[in-house]
């Protein structure tokens, strides 16, 4: 079940082995990691975070979520005895030293997929009834499921997340995370089939799918469900301030006729320093935060023409970039269309955009008065 820091939002996966003739009972867990590593946060962002198999007593792994408050729910799986000896030599290959670690991703390569891809590789996917279908939904509303009572962690989601996050997944790739794979496990079967026995005959005999789960239940049951505390500043509140401050200063400075050119020298830093951020976000091995159309709202230009575009609003001119980051901001309203921003990033855009519209007509409307008085 989630958690409640950041990286336990989404649940977790991991195989229990039980031999009760030998008094054996571990958990096969592939979410080891340690922010030891050197540079773990940067490392995770660029999709370079390593992650291991971990083998260790069930006892253990139950004791840690119990202290966590996490529930924790057992399904028995439907194995051969050779499937299980399948897994079990599996396992202990994964295990051995060169081949325990593995590169992490978030979407494509985790504990949950780990977990799935032991299963049912050995059991042979032309065995189970899995339909890889496309489904409605995509891997940011997925996400959105579990993260949704935290803002600003959903918010910082959906900053890195880019175009291809958006984009339908088949079932498969649905099953990422930990209680998607569950639901699919509870609900598909496997292609071995069984002669249902019938009642004297008097029915023609059918077959019938062997279920994967043969048995579910809880070793760790769900706790009350405790209200997740409300937070009070929202990134969309942070957007509705700031779009209020822009759009004040802005009125003040037409009716008294100043020149706040500090204004647009702020906003084009704190807009150009994240753009960075996104910038590098190209480079990374996730594929679904290379492209990312609120790059054009956080734009690492601004930073490199902040200097030279105010100095020219600050002589009462309008500099060639000044005109380009307009273009560029009303284009990122556009491409909504295809990308879902984070929380409160439209109000921006829409904030600096009526920023550059009011300066620009200003500025048009001084220049023709200029030209005739002369």
């Amino acid at each position: 079940g989630p958690g409640n820091e950041v990286w336990s939002y989404y649940g977790h996966s991991a195989l229990r082995i039980q031999d009760k003739m030998h008094g054996s009972d571990v958990a096969v867990n592939w979410g080891m990691f340690s922010f030891r590593q050197n540079f773990f946060i940067l490392r995770f962002v660029f999709g370079l975070t390593d992650y291991q198999i971990g083998i260790y007593p069930m006892t253990d792994f139950l004791a840690e979520y119990a202290a966590e408050g996490r529930w924790v729910r057992k399904q028995r799986i439907n194995l051969s005895r050779d499937e299980k000896i399948n897994i079990l030599h599996a396992i202990e290959e994964n295990a051995k030293p060169e081949n325990r670690t593995y590169r992490y991703n978030f979407f494509f390569d985790n504990c949950t997929t780990r977990a799935r891809e032991m299963i049912l590789t050995n059991i042979g996917y032309c065995n189970t009834n899995f339909d890889d279908k496309e489904t409605q939904s995509t891997y940011r509303q997925e996400i959105h499921k579990l993260n949704g009572d935290h803002r600003w962690s959903r918010f910082g989601n959906d900053l890195l997340l880019g175009y291809l996050a958006d984009q339908p997944i088949s079932k498969r790739e649905w099953e990422f995370l930990p209680d998607n794979l569950s639901r699919d496990f509870a609900t598909e079967g496997r292609k071995d089939t069984t002669v249902q026995k019938t009642m004297a005959e008097v029915y023609p005999t059918k077959k019938r799918y062997i279920k994967l789960v043969d048995s579910t239940f809880y070793l760790i049951p769900v706790q009350a469900d405790h209200a997740t505390e409300s937070e009070s500043i929202t990134p969309f509140r942070v957007a509705l301030a700031l779009g209020a401050f822009i759009f004040l200063l802005s009125i003040i400075e037409v009716f008294k006729r100043k020149n706040f050119w500090w204004l647009d020298m702020t906003l084009l830093i704190l807009t150009g320093i994240p753009g960075f951020i996104l910038l590098a976000m190209i480079f990374s091995e996730h594929p679904t935060v290379q492209i990312n159309f609120q790059i054009l709202i956080l734009n690492p230009l601004n930073l490199i023409f902040a200097w030279k575009t105010c100095r020219n609003l600050y002589k009462g001119k309008i500099y060639w970039y000044y005109n380009i980051w307009g273009i560029l901001l009303f284009v990122s309203l556009f491409m909504q269309i295809w990308q879902h921003y984070a929380e409160g990033m439209e109000i921006l855009a829409l904030s600096l955009l009526m920023r550059y519209v009011i300066r620009s007509i200003v500025y048009d409307l001084r220049k023709q008065k200029k030209q005739l008085n002369k």
